[in-house]
């Protein structure tokens, strides 16, 4: 007998290709009170100091790599094209110890690729998501995950959204781990009402929340409250440098972010890496104060490296960075 999946990621796969902006050739604007904006020169021949090349990532791409180094049996679902970004996807993700059993590759279609913006410690991502022909695959006994953790699939993507929900309602021992990814959180909450009802874990940064529950409120507690109501039994939201706030439904928990050991080289990936290895310490039976813990701690290790994969940690390298966690590195209930 094959050995069970723990934990089942869904979720468009890319290649992101990183172009690192040189300081003196850009800009950011503050001119704006909604979000900053990233400035050049319009309709010129703009150098860049460097082009990075990463395959087999995506939010859920990214939690797949990082549960699997966190010694799960993981998983990936996700569709892409016949061509050599997509066989360079299969490969990267095998090398990541990831099962690529439920990739689909499609005849005549391109593989996912976007363009990484990289200034500074952040980046801008253009996105372009591939319309698949989506199926929900044939999912035998032995396969059956444990959980299944979904995030940021394209507009054509209903179908799996429908399938999955179907397999959870058949499948009720199987776990729902929901991190929404853009098109996910455009749809809203009403189409995707049945998903939400199933969600076990939920997460999102503070402005998806606002923008996913249509609410102007700063308040926490206010937005994982209401966050709840649509179903989710665990919340997570995160706040980037500000550190992130779980709740069970009884308590909220607030845990400020692991002291950075240098300055961040990029955050692409902070929130996938926060929200699988949260995810991954719920499913290992972690109460929110350890899960938020280590999820920190993973988070810190990916800013330290360039694109979302190459920082993540296994759990031994964890428990180490727990051992030598400062006094102000704990949870406090809020």
């Amino acid at each position: 007998m094959k050995e069970r999946i723990d934990i089942l990621a869904i979720g468009d796969v890319v290649t992101d290709a990183f172009i690192e902006l040189l300081p003196a050739e850009a800009e950011i604007s503050q001119d704006r009170d909604s979000h900053p904006l990233l400035c050049m020169t319009y309709g010129s021949k703009i150098p860049f100091k460097d082009a990075i090349l990463i395959n087999g990532v995506g939010n859920a791409a990214n939690a797949a790599v990082a549960t699997a180094k966190l010694g799960l049996n993981t998983a990936y679902m996700a569709d892409i094209g016949d061509d050599r970004v997509g066989e360079d996807i299969l490969q990267s993700l095998h090398e990541h110890g990831v099962s690529t059993e439920f990739i689909n590759s499609h005849a005549g279609f391109k593989s996912n690729y976007h363009y990484v913006l990289w200034y500074g410690a952040d980046r801008t991502i253009l996105i372009k998501h591939e319309n698949y022909p989506y199926k929900w695959p044939e999912i035998r006994n032995y396969q059956k995950p444990s959980w299944v953790y979904l995030s940021s699939i394209g507009e054509t993507g209903r179908t799996i959204h429908d399938g999955l929900v179907k397999f959870l309602e058949d499948n009720p021992e199987t776990k729902l781990s929901f991190q929404p990814g853009t098109f996910q959180i455009r749809e809203g909450t009403k189409k995707l009402r049945e998903l939400y009802a199933k969600t076990t874990v939920f997460t999102a940064n503070k402005e998806e929340f606002q923008l996913i529950l249509e609410s102007k409120s700063t308040d926490e507690k206010t937005l994982i409250t209401k966050m709840h109501q649509l179903g989710p039994e665990t919340v997570l939201l995160t706040d980037g440098p500000k550190g992130a706030f779980a709740s069970d439904g009884e308590q909220v928990v607030f845990m400020p972010p692991y002291p950075d050991p240098k300055p961040p080289l990029d955050r692409t990936g902070a929130g996938d890496s926060y929200a699988s290895t949260f995810t991954a310490a719920i499913a290992d039976g972690m109460s929110l104060s350890e899960a938020l813990a280590w999820a920190g701690i993973n988070s810190m290790s990916v800013v330290q490296k360039i694109g979302a994969q190459e920082g993540l940690l296994t759990k031994n390298e964890i428990l180490i960075w727990l051992k030598k966690a400062p006094s102000s590195y704990v949870a406090k209930t809020i």
